[in-house]
């Protein structure tokens, strides 16, 4: 029987952190644009480093999935980086007219787009979807359907943000243990329903 060793760890550790350099490297020259695909191409390497199925080829396997469906990643993201404007200018206006109500109601509207927002990158990197609305369809249902499982998503991504609060070099190894936490807790959720997805077809 295979036994993971400190090699296999330090293998699986500079790919991940490669990875991590690559979609910040992707995200920023596309202006912010283009961190929707490059989420997703870095959930398609993690998945890839954590199950151990095949050798890794990390820049080619990134750019890879990174393309695939970018039309359809980077709309998700613009149309969520929209919500995400509105919710700050509406809890800033909120507190600012003393009205917590309206102020929690653009937090957890906030928070409910970055659920969404793993949920899907992460299973269009390991599911096909016969169209955008099949793939958001399943993401909500999902998350629907573990609640525990998003306590853990937000602490998983709690811990490099903190991590980077308290020193700004932790920069280059934070997207590294953002997808590292991530996807250990999101293999386990998604190994029963690895089949109940059909090939992907023409269309977003």
């Amino acid at each position: 029987m295979y036994k993971y060793g400190w090699k296999d760890f330090f293998r699986d550790a500079t790919d991940l952190i490669l990875a991590g350099i690559l979609f910040l490297t992707a995200g920023v020259l596309g202006v912010f644009l283009t961190f929707g695909a490059a989420l997703k191409a870095l959930f398609a390497v993690a998945f890839s480093v954590m199950n151990h199925k095949k050798a890794v080829r990390v820049t080619a396997d990134f750019w890879k999935a990174f393309k695939e469906d970018f039309f359809r990643s980077t709309l998700v993201w613009v149309f969520a980086l929209g919500i995400g404007i509105g919710c700050f200018f509406v809890i800033r206006f909120a507190l600012d007219q003393g009205n917590p109500w309206v102020a929690a109601t653009g937090i957890v509207t906030a928070v409910l787009t970055l659920i969404f927002l793993l949920y899907f990158y992460s299973m269009s990197a390991v599911f096909r979807a016969a169209s955008f609305g099949q793939m958001a369809k399943n993401a909500v249902l999902m998350a629907a359907r573990h609640p525990v499982a998003i306590l853990l998503l937000l602490g998983g991504l709690a811990v490099p943000v903190l991590l980077f609060g308290l020193w700004y070099g932790t920069i280059l190894i934070s997207p590294a243990l953002f997808v590292a936490i991530e996807t250990w807790h999101l293999n386990k959720l998604y190994r029963p329903y690895r089949e109940a997805f059909e090939p992907p077809e023409t269309g977003i």
